[in-house]
């Protein structure tokens, strides 16, 4: 292990142990890995609205949107997260729709908040 992937375990150890939160993150059917449809417990660092930039090229129409955004260790969830996930946060569900690894044992996985189809009902 380099001395650069020490030292980013090193402070990405404090940081979950203080920023994370209890996920539960279910790995799609249709994405066909062999924890389909079960239920993983995990810690996740969840930001609900995080801005993100959306660059269209030539600068004229750069957007910032706030997005739902989930960091996780790759490793705790033993499989590699994909669009079509499932998430829930503090009992609500989200779906992943993007997932960003950085290449070393994190990813950022961009999340839609489902709606509840009988609510208000």
């Amino acid at each position: 292990m380099s001395t650069w992937s020490k030292m980013l375990t090193l402070l990405n150890r404090p940081c979950f142990n203080t920023f994370s939160v209890p996920v539960v993150y279910t790995p799609s059917l249709k994405n066909g890995t062999k924890l389909a449809g079960t239920p993983i417990n995990l810690m996740g660092i969840f930001d609900e609205k995080r801005e993100t930039i959306s660059l269209m090229g030539g600068g004229d129409m750069d957007a910032v949107i706030p997005r739902s955004v989930l960091e996780i260790r790759i490793a705790d969830l033993g499989t590699n997260p994909m669009a079509g996930d499932d998430v829930s946060i503090n009992g609500v569900p989200y779906r992943v729709l993007e997932v960003q690894p950085d290449g070393m044992g994190l990813a950022v996985l961009m999340l839609n908040r489902q709606q509840d189809p009988f609510a208000g009902l």
